[in-house]
């Protein structure tokens, strides 16, 4: 998951800071003295990065790629998940930088909306469609509902709703929705000051939990919420036979999946979210 579980950890160091705040906490592989590093650490007090390390008591957090406390075993094939774990809401804190960073792209926003349209949005909805296509496995496509489906969605709302998307490398970029490019913790930042945010689950799901936001992510059948996701979001999962497969190889149980999560259940869906 990269930067979600960098944000799942934060969940966890926050509980940790809060039963022991005379130790400094840190994730990683303690037998190897290997120490997770991320720039989602950054300006959090309840997590140390490499160069703030001490010589003194140190809880680890025992998080790192190839081991995630959300999963019993990964092999080639796919994951095996721990259907005990139940994800902290993590933490971002932001720069002075960074936060006027989203205010200068939502003023841009808004300048966007005014010149393409003659009545005013309802909300600002911010809209991630796309997953980091990675060589380590074929997850991301089974995680995938596709581009016609995001710009068929969008079509339904954009007259109503002024919709925001952080583009990067390999995005699925949409019509009808502002655009603008930056790293993941300038896109969180963004995110912080939107109403709402669509997507599939992700390094945005948790960001999302983290700065406080309502959002309708969607899970397919690949992942269960019960154990990755948050109660403060409306969360789409697929229970069907296979479900959750945590495939890492084409998926046919996937495709299926995502055939299911018509834009019409997509869009009840976010209506009810906006509306609410």
């Amino acid at each position: 998951m990269g930067y979600g579980d960098d944000i799942m950890i934060t969940g966890y160091a926050k509980l940790l800071k809060q039963k022991h705040p005379n130790y400094q906490i840190v994730a990683g592989n303690k037998k190897r003295g290997f120490v997770v590093d991320s720039v989602i650490f950054n300006n959090n007090p309840n997590i140390s990065r490499v160069s703030e390390l001490k010589n003194m008591q140190t809880i680890w957090i025992d998080s790192y790629s190839g081991h995630r406390p959300y999963f019993i075993k990964e092999t080639s094939e796919k994951y095996y998940w721990n259907e005990n774990h139940k994800v902290p809401i993590g933490e971002l804190y932001f720069s002075i930088e960074e936060k006027d960073f989203a205010k200068s792209i939502i003023s841009n926003a808004r300048k966007w909306w005014n010149d393409n349209n003659n009545k005013s949005y309802k909300k600002i909805v911010f809209i991630e469609p796309s997953r980091i296509k990675t060589l380590k496995s074929n997850a991301y496509e089974n995680r995938s509902w596709g581009g016609k489906k995001w710009q068929s969605l969008v079509n339904i709302y954009k007259d109503r709703y002024l919709f925001v998307q952080s583009v990067f490398k390999d995005s699925e970029a949409l019509d009808g929705v502002y655009k603008f490019e930056s790293g993941f913790r300038e896109a969180c930042s963004v995110l912080e000051i939107c109403d709402f945010i669509i997507g599939w689950e992700g390094g945005f799901s948790h960001a999302a939990a983290a700065v406080k936001k309502k959002g309708l992510f969607l899970y397919g059948g690949w992942i269960n919420p019960k154990f990755i996701g948050y109660t403060t979001h409306r969360n789409i999962y697929v229970d069907i036979e296979g479900s959750p497969c945590g495939m890492k190889t084409v998926c046919k149980h996937c495709n299926k999946c995502n055939d299911i999560m018509s834009v019409e259940m997509i869009s009840k869906e976010f209506s009810i979210m906006v509306e609410k």
